[in-house]
């Protein structure tokens, strides 16, 4: 019988969406602006400028993740599937 252990909110993780939609969605967009600050096109810079905003939204979940408990759903899930596997090592000993 599976256990009833609610279950973190993990809404926060359609943040995760942003970062696609900055470096897929809107290069139709971007491609067509001529600005380019420091001689640089601007298209690189978006795409420079994307990573940068890739890894403040992936801190900010990983941040979130923390704040909602899922380091101790994973903790729970971890424990739950290393028995099987500990019990399999000492009957094949």
């Amino acid at each position: 019988m599976a256990s009833t252990v609610p279950r973190p909110p993990t809404a926060h993780r359609w943040l995760l969406v942003l970062p696609f939609v900055w470096q897929v969605a809107l290069v139709p967009v971007v491609n067509g602006v001529r600005f380019a600050p420091l001689n640089i096109p601007f298209p690189m810079l978006w795409q420079m400028l994307g990573v940068l905003a890739s890894t403040a939204v992936i801190a900010l979940v990983f941040r979130l993740d923390r704040r909602a408990g899922v380091d101790e759903e994973e903790a729970r899930f971890l424990e739950l599937t290393a028995r099987p596997a500990e019990s399999k090592a000492g009957e094949e000993a």
